[in-house]
């Protein structure tokens, strides 16, 4: 996994579902979307690539599936898998890695394609969530930066205050860690460990999430979308955004 993903931004979510054993085709061709796949425990396939690597999955393994990229695959034993497609700008190579963590991505990729399955209004949003759950698990798998829940538990007063507080230009990660009643240094240790990205950059992109729909609603200047979303200077936000995105707020839709 390249480092580009602590800062990546999934732009569309394509779709999220289960596809249940001996289901689905075994040949595909320029896949049109990225997607993440997270494997029954009984599953075990080979992905052949059109360059002519071999991926291996089994049980339990996540693994990611390049946009653009051919493959066949090869059924070793059959078994489901939660499947979630999306457009990011992002690129690389196919890997797979297995989960000391997995029933927590199980059930977040369970409840997204619930929530698609029912085309509800949270659909995309419980998607997209899976799918950065999915990403921050991996870094911390790769990382070897497990938490213990006892650990995440003591960063919680940061998060509520981050899901109140995240458009505020005055909140900082020293406010942060003084709530968790903890030193900067090891707040900011515990969160990238849990998240894979740092406390301001986790604030960030909550940020330009909801730059997103503001921007959407094709109602609001872009200064207003900037102060609104807790930037003082408007070319500051630009500049955020651009990189995340690819293009300047006034350019997206």
């Amino acid at each position: 996994m390249k480092k580009e993903w602590a800062d990546v931004l999934i732009t569309e979510i394509s779709f999220a579902m289960y596809v249940p054993p001996n289901t689905g085709g075994h040949i595909h061709k320029n896949r049109p979307f990225h997607g993440f796949v997270l494997n029954d425990a009984q599953a075990i396939r080979d992905y052949c690539f059109s360059n002519g690597r071999v991926m291996h999955t089994e049980g339990g393994v996540l693994f990611y599936l390049p946009k653009g990229s051919s493959y066949d695959v090869k059924t070793v034993q059959s078994g489901g898998c939660y499947a979630i497609n999306f457009d990011a700008l992002i690129e690389d190579a196919p890997f797979s890695i297995k989960l000391r963590n997995t029933e927590s991505i199980k059930k977040s990729f369970q409840v997204a394609c619930d929530e698609w399955k029912h085309s509800s209004p949270l659909s995309r949003a419980a998607a997209m969530r899976a799918v950065y759950d999915a990403i921050l698990e991996i870094q911390r798998e790769a990382s070897g930066g497990y938490v213990p829940n006892k650990k995440i538990d003591r960063i919680a007063p940061a998060l509520a205050e981050i899901e109140r507080r995240f458009t505020d230009p005055a909140l900082n990660v020293v406010h942060l860690a003084r709530l968790c009643q903890m030193s900067e240094v090891y707040f900011r240790t515990i969160f990238a460990a849990r998240f894979g990205i740092s406390p301001k950059e986790y604030i960030i992109q909550k940020r330009m999430e909801y730059a997103k729909g503001l921007l959407t609603l094709g109602e609001l200047e872009v200064n207003e979308v900037a102060r609104l979303c807790g930037y003082t200077e408007p070319c500051h936000f630009s500049r955020e955004f651009k990189k995340r995105l690819g293009m300047a707020p006034k350019y997206y839709l």
